[in-house]
Order: structure tokens, then C-alpha cells, then sequence
């Protein structure tokens, strides 16, 4: 008899409000994030692919397609949502790029000519 091999992945969510959650991983997923975009700039992009794996873990959520997480940066309110890099509304506001989750987009979309 065979058995069915369930992921635990598919039981998480695909995305995650930090401020649902403890300070303490707060605190460590901003600390891996910051992590990310220093290897980013030094185009160490495995380490960056490694940082943001931890980061999807570390906040218990599915690992995005993309393999890259975004975290809602939205002016209109305060939204604390990390997904899938791949569902980022991104706009600009002078030289200073944001991002939206598609809540946001959804909700209030911006566009940086506001």
C-alpha cells in the first residue's frame, strides 16, 4: 500500500501581517531582510535567494513562487502584509519607489501622481 506524501506547505498561507506577530520574529525577519539587500547590492544573489528562504520560514508562510518576498510599503495606510514578490504593485513617488500588496491595489491604488 502506498502512501500520499502531503506538503506542509500547502496548509500556509501565502502571505503574513507582521504585526500578527511575535516582536521577536519581527525583529529577526527584519534583521534577514536587511541581510538580503546587502547581498543584493553586492550581486550576491544566492545568498540573497537564502536570506529571503529563511525569511519565508522564519514568518511561516508558503514559499512564494518567485522565491522573493515583498513587504507592503503602501502611503495610503498601514499595512504590514510580506507575499509574494511577484504580486507587488509597485509606484513611484518622486524618486522613492513603494509598494503595494494587491489589498492595497485593490483598495486604493496609487500611482505617485497623487
Amino acid at each position: 500500500m502506498g502512501h500520499a506524501v502531503m506538503t506542509h506547505t500547502q496548509n500556509q498561507p501565502g502571505e503574513v501581517h507582521l504585526d500578527a506577530l511575535p516582536h521577536t520574529i519581527q525583529d529577526a525577519f527584519d534583521a534577514l531582510m536587511d541581510q538580503a539587500d546587502q547581498a543584493a547590492d553586492h550581486r550576491d544573489l544566492t545568498a540573497y535567494a537564502l536570506l529571503h528562504d529563511q525569511a519565508t520560514r522564519l514568518i511561516g508562510i508558503r514559499p512564494p513562487a518567485s522565491g522573493e518576498l515583498a513587504r507592503c510599503t503602501c502611503q495610503s495606510c498601514y499595512c504590514t502584509a510580506v507575499f509574494d514578490a511577484n504580486k507587488a504593485r509597485c509606484y513611484m513617488d518622486g524618486p522613492i519607489e513603494f509598494v503595494q500588496c494587491e489589498t492595497c491595489a485593490d483598495e486604493h491604488r496609487l500611482t505617485g501622481d497623487e
